[in-house]
């Protein structure tokens, strides 16, 4: 007969193992937990009838991740998105896709042709916007199925980080438009802003309630009632509607460290904004506005740059951008390029596939409004071939973003 005590310890052998075993995987997910890559939302306050600003962000943690996917959910009754790539998937090369799946949950994807590792950062820059009805009260930002693969397509563990939205107060004058909400038109990212530059601004009901666009000239310093000026001097407006407004800043902030933009609404303040300011602020016009992948070049027989239609290597290509700051002779707001065409103070180079290109113009761009500056370079024929090789415009000491691509034979 074995005595109890043997019983006991035969007994606690297998309890035992198994506690241990679950102990062992609970500190194995814990250590994976810790040293996982990481997408996560912010949380963030706002008033009704505003617009929020918000990166969801990536930690690679050592992690490779090429690529990465999930589900953004959210309260469609008293929130609307948009959205653009932010600067670590635009470093990366990546190209931002997404889609509705159901009202209130949006699928994302941020993927490349290139096996580019993401860079820590923000992925995806948010434009979040509370409904002027929207109900006082904290509002979820949850993040589903999110996956991610390495460049071999293998799985890579993500942790997801929710976020949410508090809405409190209401809006009143100043809260329609952030400094956050004004954007380079070509990268459609913030930053400070430079002479004769066009810009984005991003509100909420900042516009009129019809889209609106000069008539009888390229520009128009009020559309729809709507006016913007800087230090004083009304901007030059391109189109205006009822969240967004395109706006060339005027060249006259040149040598200021800060300007002071108002909004007007039918003559009534309803934002007041302090920006810094930059010499320069380069940024390349992209085909789909998006502000990355394919740039807005033409190929050296005037031909649009396409996958379909590359350059040749050690032919002329031209690009087009903005933020080129003052220029000589100075810059006049509003003119169309004609007989003369003014030329940047400060030097330009080009990169393609980061060797240099020969600029053989930089300037003005004939027939376009000023604001909108044209770069003709020669393609290096050490360039690689490809569909999406990168370019990059620097003026004075300011590079254009990560992400615009020209294709090359």
């Amino acid at each position: 007969m074995e005595s109890p005590s043997r019983y006991r310890i035969r007994k606690l052998k297998p309890y035992a193992a198994r506690t241990l075993a679950r102990v062992g995987v609970a500190a194995l997910a814990a250590a994976m937990s810790a040293s996982s890559a990481e997408v996560s939302v912010p949380q963030a306050v706002g008033s009704p009838g505003t617009i929020l600003p918000l990166p969801v962000s990536f930690a690679s943690q050592s992690s490779a991740v090429t690529a990465i996917q999930f589900d953004l959910q959210y309260d469609s009754s008293a929130l609307s998105l948009s959205a653009v790539a932010g600067d670590a998937a635009r470093i990366a090369g990546k190209t931002l896709f997404f889609r509705d799946l159901a009202s209130g949950q949006r699928r994302f994807l941020i993927a490349g042709i290139n096996q580019n590792l993401l860079a820590d950062g923000a992925l995806i820059n948010l434009f979040v916007e509370l409904v002027p009805t929207a109900p006082t009260g904290t509002y979820p930002l949850k993040l589903l199925n999110v996956v991610a693969s390495d460049a071999s397509a293998h799985a890579v563990t993500i942790k997801a980080v929710d976020g949410g939205i508090t809405v409190q107060g209401t809006g009143g004058p100043g809260s329609r438009l952030q400094p956050s909400g004004v954007l380079s038109a070509a990268s459609l990212l913030t930053g400070p802003v430079a002479p004769g530059e066009i810009v984005t601004l991003f509100g909420s009901g900042i516009g009129p309630a019809s889209p609106q666009q000069p008539a009888a000239s390229a520009t128009s310093t009020v559309l729809g009632g709507v006016s913007v000026l800087f230090d004083g001097t009304p901007a030059p407006l391109l189109y205006a509607a009822i969240n967004q407004i395109n706006a060339i800043v005027p060249f006259g902030i040149d040598k200021r460290t800060s300007t002071h933009l108002q909004l007007s609404q039918q003559g009534q303040a309803i934002a007041d904004l302090v920006l810094a300011v930059a010499d320069t602020a380069p940024a390349i016009f992209t085909v789909d506005a998006s502000g990355t992948g394919q740039g807005a070049i033409l190929n050296q027989d005037g031909t649009l740059n396409t996958q379909s239609n590359p350059a040749d290597k050690g032919s002329v290509v031209v690009l087009f951008a903005t933020g080129a700051g003052q220029t000589d002779p100075p810059g006049t707001d509003g003119q169309i390029a004609s007989d003369v065409l003014p030329k940047p103070l400060l030097p330009t180079s080009v990169q393609i596939d980061n060797l240099g290109a020969p600029v053989l113009y930089a300037g003005a761009a004939p027939t376009l409004v000023a604001g909108v500056f044209q770069v003709n370079c020669v393609v290096p024929v050490n360039a690689r071939s490809g569909y999406t090789v990168p370019i990059v415009l620097t003026v004075g000491n300011a590079s254009s973003p990560a992400g615009v691509t020209l294709a090359v034979k």
